[in-house]
């Protein structure tokens, strides 16, 4: 399939690559690599009573080879723990959707299935053509995204399919206020339990900056629908960015999701140690 070889080819031509999605880590002036790691918790029903929980534990790494370009690398370790006959499956971090596209039932059942291992890794690439410099022209930051079907399928914590897609993030700061929005169109291939489709995927949203080192910002993440006979996933989140010094910078947030396709609730943490 043409998906495939595509894939395969951003695959060989972004080897050290990473995931930037609403949150884009960007390196200190004169930093050219970072590390980090921390964990997230989600929870929802998703419609069906399925009492889902899931902890990841990424591990990521970011390069920036040149002065404009920056990849991303998230190598995700998943906890999945849901209602056996719920049909749920882990799409991204924290994030979840329906295994099929069968009619919803509410399980009455209390058995309860958990699965622990390598979820689906995530790689992006961006090149900065624009900087937010005086004026007001934006920030402008062209994309590509790729999801590897590393996860187990069966087990739920992958989807079992290949995601690519090109995307476009807009920025822009008015004194110490942030105005950014992203988008990325993925295309997607599925399967006989995943039928998946191609998506929307976006973040929309504002911060300000509260202090030298504390930046706050609110935002809504969402899609359209990902799979047929699936909600579009939407969930609001809230997210704290604090520069500890020039090589540690932190990341706290929380999230509460306003569809059957996100969690109900859940939060993060995330430490980069930049080089």
């Amino acid at each position: 399939m043409w998906f495939r070889l595509v894939s395969t080819l951003v695959v060989l031509l972004t080897t050290s690559a990473v995931w930037g999605d609403d949150s884009e880590h960007r390196l200190q002036q004169g930093v050219s690599t970072a590390i980090g790691s921390g964990f997230e918790v989600t929870y929802g029903d998703y419609g069906s009573n399925a009492d889902a929980t899931v902890v990841t534990v990424p591990v990521l790494l970011v390069v920036n080879p040149l002065q404009n370009v920056d990849l991303t690398l998230e190598v995700p370790l998943v906890y999945f723990s849901s209602r056996s006959s719920s049909d749920v499956v882990v799409t991204r971090s924290g994030g979840q959707g329906r295994r099929t596209n069968a009619t919803v039932s509410l399980s009455s059942s209390s058995s309860t299935s958990s699965e622990a291992g390598l979820g689906d890794i995530n790689l992006s690439a961006g090149w900065t053509v624009q900087q937010d410099e005086e004026g007001w022209l934006p920030r402008v930051r062209p994309n590509l995204y790729l999801k590897l079907p590393t996860g187990d399928d069966d087990s739920g914590l992958g989807t079992g399919t290949f995601e690519f897609g090109p995307g476009l993030s807009l920025s822009k700061w008015l004194g110490d206020f942030q105005l950014f929005v992203d988008g990325v169109y993925i295309l997607q291939d599925s399967t006989s339990d995943y039928q998946g489709k191609n998506y929307l995927s976006y973040t929309a949203g504002a911060g300000v900056q509260l202090s030298d080192r504390l930046f706050a910002s609110l935002f809504a993440r969402g899609a359209t629908t990902r799979v047929d006979g699936g909600d579009a996933p939407l969930e609001g989140r809230l997210k704290l960015n604090f520069l500890q010094s020039r090589r540690v910078a932190w990341e706290l947030y929380g999230l509460a999701g306003f569809s059957d396709a996100s969690p109900a609730v859940g939060g993060g943490l995330l430490v980069m140690y930049q080089f």
